[in-house]
């Protein structure tokens, strides 16, 4: 008798502990229920959805940012507030709209609304295109009497283009001046061109027995250069060629003793895409010409 008592004891203190327990827990949800619903408030009072909207708006989420000013409209309707985000949010809805006639127009013009441009301008870097053109013969690094030349093999021509780079910098890479052919809607990549200098002061500047400073940026801001790719007639005749250059360091000057010239510039690491698409030429890609 005396066990079965204890174990009827036992029995009876357990229950009275999980009772407590469930207490405990059931004011431990309410209270972080009511602390959920406070920090709720606090995130979304005006001033924290103002806050959010503007660094939206800093990243180009339009939308995002126009339903933070909606809610504020919503939630303190006749605030002053709810004034300000109103008039936010007519702009946004202007921006917006305007956005999607302008990518529903180039889904309907293709490629035909990029406008060609001979100059441009990024980060420390400003380019200007002399000429750009196909031909058979790629010449180069005139000494004056003298100059190299490359000649493409018989049913190949080469890319050319003739190009001045304006550096604020002293030690620059150069962007790659890339070939897309024109199939089924998009562009697809055929190559990029080298870079080869223009000109070298003489003979023994060309060979390195002294420097030559019109082709060093540390001590010349602008230095000319021939760029040239050589691709077979079939890839270039009857095709769409685009011109392409892509805002991105991709050519690096390198030292080579034994070279001839000592001094180049050698394609690092970069990438390009292989396909483009019209969007593309939003940001990083800029058309150069349509051969």
């Amino acid at each position: 008798m005396g066990h079965c008592h204890l174990w009827d004891v036992l029995k009876e203190s357990l229950k009275k502990q999980i009772a407590d327990l469930k207490l405990d827990l059931n004011q431990t949800k309410f209270e972080l229920e009511k602390c959920s619903e406070e920090l709720s408030a606090i995130r979304n009072t005006a001033e924290n959805r103002f806050v959010r909207a503007r660094k939206l708006l800093s990243r180009g989420l339009l939308e995002d940012a126009a339903r933070e000013f909606q809610g504020i409209v919503e939630n303190f309707e006749g605030t002053n507030d709810a004034k300000i985000a109103s008039k936010e949010l007519v702009k946004l809805d202007a921006t917006i709209r305007q956005k999607r006639i302008e990518a529903e127009r180039k889904i309907a013009l293709g490629f035909k609304v990029l406008k060609p441009t001979t100059s441009v301008k990024y980060g420390d870097l400003s380019l200007r295109f002399d000429k750009l053109w196909t031909g058979k013969r790629w010449t180069f690094d005139d000494y004056g009497h003298q100059y190299f030349l490359r000649d493409a093999k018989r049913g190949n021509s080469h890319v050319l283009a003739r190009v001045s780079i304006t550096s604020e910098g002293n030690n620059p890479e150069l962007p790659p001046i890339l070939i897309y052919q024109m199939e089924n809607g998009v562009l697809n990549k055929l190559g990029v061109l080298a870079y080869e200098f223009r000109r070298w002061k003489d003979y023994g500047s060309y060979l390195g027995n002294y420097t030559d400073y019109g082709n060093d940026f540390s001590h010349s801001k602008t230095i000319p250069f021939n760029c040239g790719l050589e691709l077979s007639n079939e890839e270039l005749k009857g095709k769409s060629i685009y011109v392409v250059l892509k805002k991105d360091g991709c050519f690096n000057r390198v030292e080579n003793r034994f070279g001839q010239p000592v001094v180049e510039y050698s394609k690092g690491s970069c990438e390009s895409k292989q396909t483009l698409k019209v969007e593309d030429f939003d940001s990083d890609y800029v058309l150069l010409k349509r051969l």
